[in-house]
């Protein structure tokens, strides 16, 4: 159930799992069926693993089950503690491998991208172990002299979570450490596209000392497993990262199944709006970063930028500049080159999706930027460069579609209430941005906006101790923070009648 994986970059030689892991063991799929594997920067095949099939859902979930009954649901606090401390541990150990990995399976830059996201894992790992007595914690109620009232904290037993590519082992984190310091069982699917360092981080499972069936990895297509998990009559909650439409058949089958407890963290097309009273350096910085980071391949990222009117020009010549300066494929096109700040985005079928929206019809308006070449024809890859969109009629579908790739809609507006109403319109509501020194202002479109998150003269800085979630068709509930463990538990009341007999 393993295959040697060469990382040439950092002379590695990694022992790859490719088999669904189960009760803590590595297995082929009941059906013998894999799935290919590629390097997006190089479109050469690094393995296959195993795909799952309904059977091995089923098998999964019978085994979380039977963790949590006989095993997991008796854990104290403090021994989910040490075990995630114990996580936390050997994810820093191998810090290396797991980021090779990822950039190697889905093309993150090494330096500058796949590095940090282990880092925030580390520190969430951290987080969430010492979460274990923190936010697991009912209340007594006051009711009158002769009744006892409580609420405990429960867990919900098995839940199922299905994670997207473009942050691979992060997302999976995000859901799976905090589900598991709330004393759940987990049956998890990765995207097809990005499975490998999920694999890998399983090892560490093992080796950390999770009991068998606590942890369960079932890769494959969505449309098999991800239904599979959906429609499960004896999975308690699953929780969901990825597209909208998906998230919305995800909710159906709950509905039609079992009526499953769902969190959903769906798309988005964010806003960030600068005012004229802004610091114009900081507002470039912030948003060139903000969509351009991880190859603009992020839900929140502020793929709309609405600028006053006043100070148009000048910030679309500043951020062109910046752009350039900051964002290059490196003189390689080696996500492994510690120049190289975007790398390929993740497949042929995204990069063709993307492609789709750079060339215009003819008599569309809106001016196509790119800020850096195309690389030549001579590299392979799905390298797409930082892509500006200008005079874009608010209806288009570059204001409208998410189009999750290195491309940004730049738009004016004229005052407060314009930029308010250009910023709400959307479906989506997962996160905005704005930008000035009046403090009013900045209080006020944080009121005012329809976001799950607002960033105040910044974009996309987010921390593991704050909740995460969006409004409207960006999803249901929330993620990380306090509220990453309360939404993996259900509150349970306890009334007790102290009144003595005959009384």
């Amino acid at each position: 159930m393993f295959k040697t994986i060469e990382i040439p970059q950092h002379h590695l030689s990694i022992r790859q799992p490719i088999g669904l892991f189960i009760s803590n063991e590595f297995v082929k799929s009941s059906d013998g069926n894999q799935i290919d594997t590629f390097n997006p920067a190089t479109k050469e095949k690094l393995t296959s693993f195993y795909a799952g099939s309904e059977t091995d859902v089923n098998v999964a979930v019978r085994a979380a089950r039977t963790s949590y009954t006989k095993t997991w649901s008796k854990t104290s606090p403090e021994q989910r503690t040490d075990l995630l401390l114990k996580l936390a541990s050997l994810v820093e150990r191998d810090k290396e491998i797991l980021a090779s990995i990822e950039t190697q399976d889905s093309g993150k830059p090494y330096y500058t991208n796949a590095l940090l996201d282990i880092d925030m894992i580390i520190k969430l790992t951290k987080y969430f172990a010492g979460s274990t007595d923190k936010f697991t914690t009912g209340e007594t109620i006051p009711i009158d002299h002769e009744t006892l009232a409580y609420t405990l904290k429960v867990p919900f037993g098995v839940v199922a979570q299905i994670v997207p590519w473009n942050y691979p082992l992060a997302m999976a984190s995000w859901k799976l450490q905090s589900c598991l310091a709330a004393g759940n069982t987990v049956v998890i699917k990765p995207s097809e596209n990005s499975s490998l360092s999920l694999l890998y981080f399983a090892q560490l499972i093992v080796e950390a000392g999770f009991p068998p069936g606590v942890v369960n990895i079932i890769p494959g297509y969505g449309t098999v497993v991800g239904d599979a998990l959906s429609t499960h009559p004896d999975v308690d909650k699953i929780s969901f990262t990825g597209s909208t439409k998906v998230g919305c058949n995800v909710l159906e089958q709950s509905g039609k199944s079992n009526l499953k407890d769902v969190t959903l963290e769906c798309g988005g097309k964010s806003p960030a709006v600068i005012f004229k009273d802004a610091n114009l350096e900081e507002a470039v910085k912030w948003t060139s970063e903000g969509i351009f980071f991880n190859s603009g391949q992020n839900c929140t990222a502020n793929s709309r930028i609405l600028v006053q009117h006043d100070i148009f020009d000048e910030f679309v010549h500043k951020f062109k500049d910046y752009t350039k300066r900051k964002w290059n494929f490196g003189s390689k096109f080696d996500p492994f080159d510690k120049d190289c700040t975007v790398g390929p985005v993740i497949s042929q079928k995204q990069y063709e999706k993307i492609q789709e929206y750079m060339t215009c019809p003819e008599g569309c308006p809106v001016e196509v930027s790119h800020i850096i070449d195309y690389p030549p024809d001579d590299i392979n890859g799905y390298f797409i460069p930082p892509t500006i969109y200008t005079n874009v009629p608010q209806d288009s579908k570059w204001c409208k579609e998410e189009i999750f790739g290195p491309a940004v809609v730049i738009s004016e507006f004229r005052d407060y209430d314009e930029a308010l109403s250009l910023a709400n319109d959307t479906s989506y509501g997962l996160a905005a941005a704005v930008f000035t020194e009046n403090i009013r202002i900045a209080h006020e479109f944080a009121r005012d906006i329809l976001a799950g998150t607002v960033w105040v003269n910044t974009s996309n800085a987010e921390d593991v101790t704050l909740p995460f979630g969006g409004f409207k068709m960006s999803g249901i509930g929330r993620e990380l923070g306090r509220t990453g463990v309360e939404s993996f538990m259900q509150t349970k009341t306890v009334q007790i009648n102290i009144r003595k007999p005959n009384s």
